[in-house]
């Protein structure tokens, strides 16, 4: 046996022991994958290749406060096939198939010859078309139940109800705030797929039944939202608006009755997905100033009888020029608001400071979001105080270099229509399951107090001469019957590019409340982008009116204010004759006769007496004197008595009706003076409730009290 003849064998017995080794391990490994992880791989497998996917499932109905379906989900038919299986098919039932489908004959052959195990050939059809194609029977076709959203209403209060895709998910709005409760439990749809995903069907599907969604009901009225998309969308044609936006709001509970978007160029799908009334801001001009005037009150940084030089129009500042649209000279509080005089807001803001100026507006809301139960909602724009300059805080008077939302800005006017309070505004009032619990509520949410009861109460009183003053500038947002309260405004827009301001358009705005002595309504109204000379009380005023007169008849308010057009309760002659009556001075202080207009030299005070409300007005308007007045009918007695030196306190007036019981029988001769410059004033105007006293339950309760 030679040398190499012993070593091939050796490298021969070495191998083979490493091989049986080798071998010995592989069969250990498959003892271990066989008996002790067999149940674990089996089920991993089993993982592998099956899946599932959702379909989606019936979402719940959103309804309006009325119950009137803003949102449904309809049942639709998916058809699917499994190419393989139908290779038999002959031209006529493949003709028949194309044709309930609504495709041609050829586009359906080159789908079916496609190697997938599985294909979609038609989802969401109508179910009677559909039928069709199940009648036929064929095994290779099948069809799934699937749900398609639909708006019953079209795109009424599109932006507030929202919009969902395809797959049932809820894309904005409501549809996308609540989506996790109105989606509801979706489809479950469980198959067998390859290692490359495709799907494989040689068995039946496994469907797993899915639960509906809750169903929403929002504080929306669907007529006034009609109403107010309608009269927004004229104005916004007729005034030549790019868009327009706006919300009634109940400024007790926060409720939002109405929130209206509308282009000039509608486009149902963005108008769906865009809420301009809570994610655009704007810079709000001279509605600014009602908010200016509140804090400068509870500040005591002003007075409402202390004048202000108004600069004949022209105010120098900081090396820039400040403009009123009128020439003025010395104006009070109210004037400045009813004229809207920006140097009058300037020097105000001026004299109240950066920081107290930042502190009230924040207190009213500005700069943070309301927290309105929508997607998207915007903050708004306000810089800290002590950042601004001089220049910029005459600006920030006359709302310059401040931009709030719609819904920011309807929120703090609601304030002082309710006494003071800054709710949180709302679009969803509950939300029940498919069984009728209800999951969710809401209820009315004070977040803060900006301003107290009394400074409301003045801000009431001096917002209703842009109104109904002779210099008023809202004139076109009178109704009928009710006293309004509110404020315009007229901004010019920001040109992104430089900076600066356009000079040719403008974002047009009215906020108001009615009926002034007890608010119901909040309507704020906004017009984007529109030209020079669209001021706010010429183009969003009417369309306010409008909004608040059907809303009105709608929600049935009526009026309470007497018809002094019809001037007295009894005329003279019937006083006269009916001296026995109680409460009524026996003629010794009317006088029929007495020429009021004579003496009328703003220096001595004229003879009020036996003058009707009306007279009166008329009187003090002439003069630009104040009046306190008390009960109804004839004045009986004034204080000061006429000829005295004409005072710089308001004259008392005391009015009586011949044994007819006042309407405002609880009115008070204490009330704040009221200067009635132009201002349509009923005795029912000076009977307010007091917020001091009036809590939320109370007012939901129906109680009253006065200020």
């Amino acid at each position: 046996m030679t040398q190499s003849f012993k070593q091939r064998r050796s490298r021969i017995g070495a191998l083979t022991f490493v091989l049986a080794g080798l071998f010995g391990l592989a069969v250990m490994r498959l003892v271990a994958l066989v008996v002790l992880q067999g149940s674990l791989l089996n089920s991993m497998a089993r993982e592998e290749h099956n899946a599932e996917t959702e379909l989606a499932a019936v979402r719940g109905p959103i309804v309006d406060r009325h119950g009137e379906p803003m949102a449904l989900s309809a049942e639709t038919r998916s058809i699917y096939a499994r190419p393989a299986k139908l290779a038999h098919l002959n031209s006529s039932e493949r003709a028949k198939i194309a044709a309930a489908l609504d495709v041609s004959d050829a586009d359906l052959a080159r789908r079916l010859s496609k190697p997938s195990p599985f294909i979609w050939l038609r989802r969401r059809m109508d179910p009677a078309k559909a039928s069709i194609v199940e009648a036929m029977n064929l095994d290779g076709l099948g069809a799934l139940s699937e749900y398609k959203r639909f708006y019953p209403e079209s795109n009424l209060a599109g932006a507030v109800v929202g919009s969902a895709g395809m797959d049932g998910q809820g894309l904005s709005g409501v549809e996308l705030e609540y989506d996790k409760l109105i989606r509801g439990a979706p489809v479950q749809l469980s198959f067998y797929h390859d290692a490359l995903g495709h799907p494989i069907l040689d068995s039946p599907l496994e469907i797993k039944s899915s639960k509906p969604g809750a169903q929403v009901e929002l504080t929306i009225d669907g007529r006034i939202q009609s109403l107010a998309e309608n009269e927004l969308a004229a104005e916004v044609q007729s005034s030549g608006a790019a868009h327009g936006a706006a919300i009634v709001l109940d400024p007790w509970s926060g409720e939002v009755l109405a929130l209206a978007n509308m282009s000039a160029q509608p486009d149902p799908v963005h108008d769906r997905l865009h809420d301009a009334a809570v994610q655009d801001a704007f810079e709000p001009g001279s509605t600014i100033k009602g908010l200016l005037a509140s804090i400068a009150l509870t500040d005591h940084a002003i007075t409402t009888s202390e004048r202000i030089f108004c600069e004949n129009g022209v105010f120098h500042l900081d090396g820039r020029t400040i403009h009123d649209d009128s020439r003025h000279q010395w104006l009070d509080l109210g004037g400045i608001i009813e004229v809207s005089s920006n140097i009058g807001a300037s020097k105000i803001a001026l004299r109240l400071g950066s920081k107290r100026y930042y502190d009230g507006l924040r207190g009213f809301g500005l700069g943070s979001k309301t927290g309105i139960d929508l997607p998207g909602e915007a903050s708004g724009l306000l810089s800290k105080g002590a950042k601004w300059k001089e220049i910029e805080l005459a600006n920030h008077g006359f709302g310059q270099g401040i931009a709030v939302t719609p819904m920011q800005l309807a929120v703090a006017y609601s304030a002082i229509a309710n006494g003071g309070l800054v709710v949180r505004p709302y679009v969803v009032k509950s939300v029940s399951d498919a069984e009728g619990r209800v999951l969710l509520t809401h209820a009315p949410q004070v977040m803060g107090r900006a301003i107290p009861p009394e400074i409301a109460h003045q801000m009431n009183l001096l917002l209703r001469n842009v109104v109904n003053g002779d210099d008023g500038t809202a004139h076109k947002a009178q109704v009928d019957g009710f006293t309004v309260a509110g404020k315009t405004g007229t901004a010019q827009m920001v040109n992104p590019v430089t900076h600066g301001y356009f000079q040719n358009r403008h974002v047009s705005s009215f906020v108001g409340f009615l009926p002034a002595d007890d608010p119901k309504l909040l309507i704020l109204v906004v017009l984007y982008d529109v030209g020079h000379g669209h001021f706010g009380g010429l183009v969003a005023a009417p369309v306010f009116s409008e909004i608040a007169s059907g809303a009105l008849r709608d929600l049935d308010i009526a009026s309470k204010e007497p018809d002094y057009d019809s001037a007295s309760l009894l005329s003279i002659d019937q006083i006269i004759a009916a001296p026995h009556k109680k409460n009524i001075d026996p003629l010794a202080s009317i006088d029929p006769g007495v020429d009021y207009d004579a003496a009328l030299d703003g220096k001595a005070t004229p003879n009020f007496r036996g003058a009707s409300l009306r007279h009166a007005l008329d009187i003090a308007r002439r003069l630009g004197v104040n009046i306190e007045v008390s009960g109804q009918g004839y004045v009986v007695s004034q204080e000061p008595a006429p000829g005295t030196a004409l005072p710089r306190t308001p004259i008392k007036l005391r009015l009586e009706a011949s044994g007819i019981q006042s309407a405002s029988d609880n009115s008070v001769s204490g009330a704040p003076s009221l200067k009635v410059k132009g201002l349509k004033v009923r005795s029912a105007d000076l009977t307010q409730r007091s917020s001091a006293t009036l809590s939320m339950q109370e007012k939901e309760k129906g109680r009253r009290t006065t200020l």
